[in-house]
């Protein structure tokens, strides 16, 4: 049997060894098994800009690439140029189409390459800018330069034709002209879109403010102001530490104390009577090794209930003698003077927290921002550090609170800041929590009432003046909703009736609500129908989610998903001391 297949054998053998038909000859071994990829393998470069690109080159030692444009070595004027080190440079003008293929030859094998798409876009330099606003003294400009049609530009800012007053106005030659209040969102996009092709666009990013370089941060001369960078000196643990905002100054018969909170003042209820609070923060001095001053001495606290309800974060802290600006002047409440808002004290009178109402805080970290309440009578569950640095938490329950739905309102560090009506600079309310999409205060009048002097029967209020705008905030003369690009519906406050009759609902169903898995917070904001009340509940991201109803007692539910409450101290690595650019501030 074996014999019958010989002759197809020998064939078989001689065709291996020395080759069969008319065909080319056979690729060698040694670079069959190549294989080439160029990273990234998707791109966007602006017209006139340049990306470089990387091959990697597998199985050979022959590592050579050669680079192409749509398969043009070295490309062209038109479509991009590429050198031998794989830098691309976009074509001045977008082509037709937009995308090219950019693409690395072995040198060992050419028919074997790698590839990355390329899309052309327009450019628009600067691509980021930060800016203070204008006032009646200053107009804070920027000009923009577009690249890449040669047909010409139209202009938007936040997608507006050539602006508006709450965003700013720009010119047909890109000129941007910031407007004289922070908006609620303050980065936002400067676009150039192509005259004959709407496809084209290019965007930079704008975010507006109204106070210079890390002043929140910064050592201040005494006396100083608030809404500024502080907290007790012994605030340091685990080779952490920490830092919060002294937020504004009360009196109390006859004294005049620093207002806080609990775990920025009195280390989460683990300080002594008397220890040293400083102006910056030991975040702000590589942990306590820069200049800094004592400014106050710990005082009083409301207890934190770890698993129980608490009434407030809040803690004193009494005046040192000359050390703290007896008129209560906190860092960005004033006028604006050529793009700078200068400090000022708040109003001297409360006012009460209101679902859409208009706010401001000076704060240590985020500095002056402004926002809107979108819930009040909350219910959460905020965690805490055990002690700074800390990787063990406790939980506190509260009930009653403000919620703030915004980005950018606040974040680590702030946690003191006291939050004012920006129409009025009246305080309504005491920062102590958030999480990257919300903000959480006491509503003011909480923090006072549980700050009182038993023994005198007293309790704190602030030293201020009479109510007055933030002008940063709130601009001059602008109305409302004018000033904020907001819809006069989401400036409206709920009635009265409305709001009770959301809260009693919300009240007689809490504890239904928070046994939902994954719940963690319950309150009251704006429906979708003008002046109704809505019950907001906060599910926890990432967490499997029971059955919530769709409305209670009438009362539609509106839930939100995101990261858990947690207090918003500052802390930095003890490393930091010695190593000033390691400052992760969490």
């Amino acid at each position: 049997m074996h014999c019958r297949y010989l002759p197809l054998l020998l064939i078989l053998s001689l065709c291996f060894l020395f080759g069969c038909g008319g065909g080319s000859s056979p690729i060698p071994p040694q670079s069959s098994g190549i294989k080439v990829v160029v990273s990234p393998t998707s791109a966007s470069v602006p017209a006139g800009g340049l990306r470089v690109f990387f091959a990697s080159v597998t199985g050979t030692t022959n590592t050579a690439v050669a680079w192409q444009v749509n398969g043009i070595a070295g490309g062209n004027a038109t479509i991009g140029t590429i050198d031998i080190a794989g830098s691309y440079t976009a074509p001045a003008v977008v082509p037709t189409p937009a995308s090219v293929t950019v693409s690395a030859v072995s040198q060992a094998n050419t028919a074997k390459s790698g590839s990355s798409a390329v899309t052309i876009a327009l450019g628009l330099s600067p691509a980021v800018v930060t800016l203070n606003i204008s006032d009646l003294v200053c107009s804070s400009n920027q000009q923009f330069t577009a690249t890449g049609s040669n047909a010409g530009y139209n202009w938007l800012v936040n997608g507006i034709a050539s602006g508006d007053s709450t965003f700013g106005m720009i010119s047909g030659s890109g000129l941007y002209t910031a407007p004289g209040a922070i908006p609620i969102n303050p980065s936002f996009n400067v676009s150039a879109v192509s005259a004959t092709d709407p496809t084209q666009i290019g965007v930079a990013t704008v975010t507006l403010s109204a106070g210079g370089p890390g002043i929140e941060q910064a050592f201040q001369p005494t006396p100083i102001h608030l809404g500024t960078s502080g907290g007790n000196v012994n605030d340091s643990s685990s080779g952490f530490c920490c830092s919060g905002t002294l937020g504004s100054l009360v009196t109390r018969n006859g004294t005049n104390f620093i207002l806080s909170n609990n775990h920025v003042l009195a280390r989460s209820g683990h300080a002594q009577v008397g220890e040293q609070i400083s102006q910056p923060g030991l975040v702000d001095t590589r942990c306590g090794t820069q200049a800094n001053t004592v400014v106050a001495n710990f005082t009083q606290a409301v207890p934190l209930h770890a698993g129980g309800i608490s009434v407030a974060d809040a803690a004193l802290a009494q005046v040192i003698t000359n050390q703290v600006d007896t008129t209560g002047a906190i860092l960005g409440l004033g006028t604006v003077s050529c793009g700078l808002a200068q400090p000022a004290p708040p109003a001297n009178t409360t006012g009460t927290p209101a679902v859409n109402m208009l706010i401001a805080k000076s704060g240590r970290t985020s500095g002056l921002t402004c926002g809107q309440i979108s819930a009040v009578n909350l219910a959460v569950s905020v965690e805490y550090d055990n002690a700074c640095g800390s990787n063990s938490t406790f939980i506190v329950d509260y009930d009653n609170q403000i919620d703030i739905l915004s980005t950018t309102f606040s974040a680590p560090g702030d946690s003191g800041s006291l939050i004012v009506n920006s129409q009025t600079a009246q305080p309504v309310g005491l920062l102590y929590a958030g999480s990257d999409s919300d903000t959480v205060a006491n509503p003011i009048q909480d923090v006072l009432t549980a700050l009182a002097d038993l023994q005198n029967n007293a309790l704190p209020s602030f030293v201020g003046v009479a109510p007055h705008p933030v002008e940063a905030c709130a601009g001059t003369g602008a109305s409302n909703a004018v000033a904020h690009g907001l819809s006069s519906q989401s400036v409206m406050r709920l009635s009265e009736a409305e709001l009770t009759r959301a809260s009693a609902a919300k009240q007689a169903h809490l504890a239904f609500l928070m046994k939902i898995p994954a719940v963690f917070g319950v309150g009251v904001g704006a429906g979708d129908q003008a002046g109704q009340a809505a019950i907001v509940i906060l599910v926890e991201q990432g967490k499997t989610v029971g059955a919530i109803p769709a409305q209670v007692d009438g009362i539609p539910t509106k839930v939100r998903v995101t990261k858990r409450i947690k207090a918003l101290a500052g802390s930095c690595p003890a490393s930091y001391a010695a190593r000033p650019e390691l400052r992760p501030l969490r």
